[in-house]
């Protein structure tokens, strides 16, 4: 896991359609996770997965954004 502190921001939210520049938040951070698992079931094969998650968190006084993201991949493979 990779925490990142964010330590500058310049947003703009769309408010009704009309675009407003958003304030500093006070909180803003990024977790950036990555995990792997590899099974080799034969000399020259090997099968395995890979799991990819961003976390941000945005925290101010009138407002908290939580957003997840993800991804996770299957994979086969032969090694040369």
């Amino acid at each position: 896991m990779l925490p990142t502190f964010v330590i500058f921001n310049r947003n703009n939210l769309t408010m009704d359609g009309e675009r407003v520049r958003a304030r500093h938040m006070h909180f803003n951070m990024i977790f950036n996770e990555r995990t792997a698992i590899i099974y080799n079931f034969s000399s020259p094969y090997f099968a395995g997965a890979t799991l990819v998650m961003n976390n941000s968190v945005f925290s101010d006084d009138e407002v908290t954004v939580n957003q997840n993201k993800w991804r996770a991949r299957a994979l086969i493979g032969v090694r040369l």
